[in-house]
């Protein structure tokens, strides 16, 4: 049986819940990012890493890219964690974009890449998580309202609430990759 970790970055909450479902799934080992160091991992086969997406950027990521000759006769699997909803390929690609800026390409081929949606409720965010919020929503509602995507709208409404997309079934395709390796 090979030995899978998942090793998980949050700030508040979303990206701990989904990991906790995909160790819980595949019965492995579960850590906490700031608890664990690169050599910790080299016994495991997979490294299963989590992180939230804060401005463009994977919270936690620097454990891969950091050690990626370290891990790289491994499997390693990235999962990101943000409210964009990863079913619209242009949230998907923006993504992408972000990521890739951090990952050589020897690592984007290595590295395979889940996104799943998130939560946020807004009064529990830091007072530079919530000021960027602000400022990114009165740029958004400045924009011609024809022009608005439906992820706009969506955050336009939803701005100063708690939202919650978190959704157990949506780990089902990293569950079934991992099961196929």
């Amino acid at each position: 049986m090979k030995k899978i970790a998942v090793v998980y970055q949050s700030k508040y909450g979303a990206t701990r819940k989904y990991a906790e479902w995909i160790a819980g799934e595949l019965s492995c080992d579960l850590f906490e990012g700031k608890d664990i160091k690169a050599g910790d991992l080299l016994p495991y086969d997979t490294i299963i890493l989590g992180g939230g997406l804060y401005a463009g950027g994977v919270n936690g990521i620097k454990l891969l890219t950091k050690n990626f000759s370290k891990f790289s006769d491994k499997n390693l699997i990235l999962f990101t964690c943000g409210l964009a909803d990863p079913s619209d390929t242009v949230n998907t690609d923006h993504i992408k974009k972000s990521l890739y800026k951090d990952l050589t390409e020897e690592m984007k081929d290595k590295i395979k890449v889940f996104h799943l949606r998130g939560a946020m409720d807004y009064s529990k965010l830091s007072p530079i998580h919530r000021s960027m919020m602000a400022f990114v929503c009165k740029m958004t509602a400045k924009k011609d309202q024809d022009s608005l995507t439906e992820e706009d709208k969506e955050m336009l409404a939803s701005y100063g609430k708690k939202v919650d997309f978190i959704n157990k079934e949506s780990i089902l395709p990293l569950i079934s990759y991992i099961r196929n390796l």
